[in-house]
């Protein structure tokens, strides 16, 4: 009985229809017959139920990405999902058909057959059972936080509302974020989807920022949960054209309160749906390896179960006492692990008020620059250190009033004083109800309407004054000493203000906000404490922009910073080796860790992964995740050379795209600055980096870019027989400097192979 095989392909190019059609004429009558898309009878039938029922009936799917396409992704997800092999192709003839699909990420730990014409493409597929891609991996459903979301790289209100309305509804969530993560692989949105009661993925308009990567990948979850059974909610702010495959499963919205009214209804259904046994059976890989689950690289992602397997360092024991303390760290350090893990710790005791804050929603540069459109620079200092006292005041009470508010349910003395500070303060349902954003939103508008309506700078600060000083700051701080009775102590914990800053370097003003945000809760620390009330705080800081506040600021000594970054392997080696065997039977669990790592080349698999993950505890799980993924869909029952191999490569063109965007953000440098690498040699002199690196187009001198690209780990310093990296010196650059011989002395750089290996890839 012959072979059958779907083909999905765009209606769109005709060299990649051509070769596709003759590769459909020479099946005619072989072992393997193709079924093109364009040869099914759809008259009488609805298209999209007719193309997931040729997917369920043939052998395989056979999809072309050459050119990305909406339904093609659709239709790839929901290949998967049913557990159909799918074979993946790309016409290599086709100018920069390659770097379309490595620039989206999504199919990193897949693959794809590479062809040139028909014949080509035709004498490959029949080594289709031998390449083709098959989903042997499902996650466990996660009950803890069971709706998953796909997040927008733009930040828009539309989106806003949806995450306003999943936090209102009080649903534990997961997120991709492509601000944070600048690529979703197949086998990463597989275990995301398989793992959930509950989809939310918007749809965003043509002109919204990253909206081609972003739909895309929207198709290609939304085929993923229909191919689980899953009812997502895909949902789009206007009324505009979308993909034949999937179009009767988009729910419009035109207008705020219906989009909240969409996805707090969806999230009701997702409770219901968690409390539900899956009717699906999972499929799982053999052996034990099918049995290791790493959680997530996002402490974000891992609310519920990130202390199974949490490292407590002593950085995180030095959070735990501090009483004012800034954690700084790079970006994958695990900054956000230890808010999250010390918030969880403090708040096991009941008489703590806990005040944990992250604007994950909130871009604070955009509102430095409406405040900076009505006011002086000289004003602006002053009116950010009001506006932080006053704003920080307004969440603790509101945490102290969420605390009381179950405790008065019988006493009617403290119903009155509750109701009390909701008068005094306007404490409405809309703000109580609100997020920390919009507050914090609420407060700049309305230090806006004040100054508009004032011309001269005296005035205005007279105004501001009177208006956050005089009169709401020392009400906020009674009312708070007034509920001491309620609590044994204030801890504030804030995490993210340096999400979504604008993709220059750091401005002046924007370290002059962070840093009056950390004076002001100093000052609050002295206020609170002289009437014996103690209050703690930390803030999270990424590492460049606390380098920038230490430049700005006389003591350089009057911060305590808790510097969380990584730099011993063997700390690496113990985080992995919790993660793995956290979820593993304990008879198991040594088989489980030689089965993800075994000695390859000589090597241990997990060493050769710490070196190829810049020492970030997120980098290292993203890269065992995708050695893991290689290893279960190709039947393995332990990580071969092969997986090991493959997923350093894929994880490099990770790390390329990932620091490439974070390099623009912080220094402006061009986002393909590390493709001027590919094929140079091993070593460089200073020389030959600066015939790389036109000064002109990266708007900055070349001595510059090279200490960034040795701060970011991607230039390391050659003395002696090997190259140091910072890592290697604790993250300290003025260490790594020392490493640079005598001026009259030829310095030579070596580029970090976690890098080069994907650049460098044909």
């Amino acid at each position: 009985m012959p072979t059958t095989a779907f083909f999905a392909y765009p209606n769109s190019d005709r060299s990649v229809k051509d070769a596709i059609a003759r590769s459909v004429e020479l099946s005619e009558g072989a072992e393997l017959v193709i079924k093109p898309w364009e040869n099914m009878s759809i008259l009488g039938f609805k298209l999209d139920d007719l193309i997931r029922d040729q997917i369920n009936e043939v052998d395989f799917l056979i999809a072309d990405i050459t050119y990305s396409n909406h339904n093609v992704f659709y239709e790839i997800g929901y290949a998967m999902a049913v557990g159909k092999p799918v074979l993946l192709t790309v016409n290599t003839a086709i100018e920069h058909s390659v770097k379309r699909v490595q620039s989206l990420g999504l199919f990193d730990t897949t693959g794809w057959l590479a062809y040139e014409n028909g014949d080509d493409l035709w004498v490959k597929l029949q080594e289709w059972n031998n390449i083709c891609w098959k989903n042997l991996y499902e996650a466990k459903r996660n009950h803890t936080q069971p709706l998953f979301i796909l997040d927008t790289f733009g930040k828009t209100d539309f989106r806003n509302q949806i995450f306003h309305a999943v936090e209102h509804s009080k649903v534990q969530k997961r997120i991709f974020d492509p601000d944070q993560n600048p690529r979703l692989t197949a086998a990463n949105a597989i275990s995301e989807i398989s793992a959930s009661a509950g989809v939310i993925i918007p749809i965003i308009a043509s002109n919204i920022v990253d909206n081609r990567n972003h739909n895309l990948r929207a198709a290609f979850l939304l085929g993923l949960a229909h191919g689980y059974e899953i009812e997502a909610l895909s949902i789009q702010y206007e009324n505009q054209p979308i993909p034949i495959d999937y179009r009767d499963f988009i729910t419009n919205s035109t207008y705020r309160y219906e989009t909240e009214r969409h996805v707090e209804s969806y999230c009701s259904e997702t409770l219901v749906r968690n409390q539900q046994r899956e009717a699906r059976e999972r499929r799982n890989a053999p052996g034990v390896i099918g049995q290791i689950s790493l959680g997530a690289s996002f402490a974000e992602n891992e609310t519920q179960t990130l202390g199974h397997y949490f490292i407590r360092t002593a950085e995180f024991a030095r959070a735990l006492r501090a009483e004012g303390a800034v954690v700084v760290g790079r970006k994958g350090s695990g900054k956000s692990a230890v808010f999250q893990q010390v918030a969880e710790v403090i708040g096991r005791d009941r008489e703590v008020c806990i005040v944990d804050l992250r604007p994950a929603s909130h871009n604070l540069s955009e509102m430095r620059e409406e405040l900076l459109g009505v006011v002086k620079a000289g004003v602006f200092e002053h009116t950010i250190a009001a506006f932080w006292q006053y704003i920080l005041y307004i969440e603790v009470l509101l945490k102290i009033r969420e605390i009381v508010l179950p405790r008065s349910k019988n006493d009617y003395g403290l119903q009155e004083r509750v109701r009390k500070i909701e008068e005094d303060f306007h404490l409405t349902e809309s703000v109580v109800s609100g997020d920390f954003t919009s507050r914090l939103e609420a407060a700049v508008q309305m230090v806006i309407q004040e100054v508009m309506n004032l011309k001269d700078d005296a005035d205005i600060r007279e105004k501001l004054t009177n208006l956050m000083f005089e009169a709401p700051i020392p009400k906020l701080r009674e009312a708070i000493l007034s509920f001491e009775d309620q609590y044994s102590d204030i801890v504030l914990l804030i995490d993210d203000l340096d999400k979504g800053w604008p993709p220059r370097r750091v401005e002046e003003h924007d370290v002059i906000t962070v840093r009056h945000l950390i004076e002001v809760l100093n000052r609050i620390h002295r206020d609170l404490g002289r009437r014996e009330v103690l209050f703690r705080h930390i803030v999270f800081l990424r590492s460049d922009i606390y380098e920038r506040l230490v430049e700005q600021t006389s003591d350089r000594g009057k911060y305590n910073v808790i510097n969380v970054d990584w730099s011993d392997s063997e700390q690496l080696r113990h985080l992995l080796h919790q993660r793995v065997t956290s979820e593993v039977d304990k008879e198991m669990q040594d088989q489980a860790w030689l089965a993800i790592n075994p000695t390859i080349d000589g090597e241990e698999a997990v060493s050769s992964m710490i070196e190829h993950s810049l020492r970030r505890p997120r980098f290292l799980i993203d890269l065992c995740e995708r050695v893991l993924s290689f290893a279960i869909n190709r039947g393995h029952e332990i990580v071969t050379g092969a997986d090991l191999q493959d997923g350093i490569r894929q994880m490099s063109l990770y790390l390329v795209s990932d620091f490439g965007y974070e390099l623009r953000d912080v220094a402006g440098t061009p986002e393909d600055i590390f493709y001027r690498f590919i094929g140079k040699p091993d070593l460089l002199t200073t020389g030959e980096i600066e015939a790389l690196l036109n000064e002109n187009e990266l708007g900055l001198e070349v001595n510059e870019a090279i200490d960034l690209l040795l701060w970011y780990g991607f230039l390391g310093i050659v003395s002696g027989n090997r190259p140091t990296f910072i890592y290697d010196r604790a993250y300290d650059f003025r260490r790594l400097e020392a490493e640079r011989p005598e001026k009259n002395t030829e310095i030579l750089y070596a580029a970090n192979p976690a890098f080069i290996v994907g650049l460098n890839k044909d």
